[in-house]
């Protein structure tokens, strides 16, 4: 699996798009595409999940796996355009009183000119 990436605000803001399914099958990609940014100094990092209908623990796990890296290096992993699925694990598991969650891309990308 091969995960679209892109830069904003002058490549200072790498925003991730994820596939339809987030689980075993493809969360190491996303986790090994999450070291990577992060070992380059990436540590604005903005996950949009507006393709992702289906996440599991692996999916959450990936996602939550370099919080600490980035904000201890004044960045942070922000979430983008949830499906209800995904809103709904996000509250049962309470990652989102961890992570910020954005309606839109640009919304979370534009949270880090604050």
């Amino acid at each position: 699996m091969e995960f679209l990436t892109k830069e904003y605000l002058e490549g200072e803001v790498n925003v991730i798009d994820t596939e339809e399914r987030l689980t075993t099958e493809t969360s190491d990609d996303l986790k090994i595409l999450i070291k990577e940014l992060v070992d380059n100094g990436k540590f604005k990092i903005v996950i949009n999940l507006e393709n992702t209908k289906y996440m599991d623990s692996s999916g959450l796990g990936a996602i939550v796996s370099k919080i600490a890296v980035t904000r201890s290096n004044k960045g942070d992993i922000r979430l983008a355009a949830m499906q209800e699925f995904v809103k709904r694990l996000l509250e049962l598991t309470h990652i989102n009183k961890i992570l910020k969650c954005y309606d839109n891309v640009d919304m979370a990308v534009n949270s880090f000119k604050e």
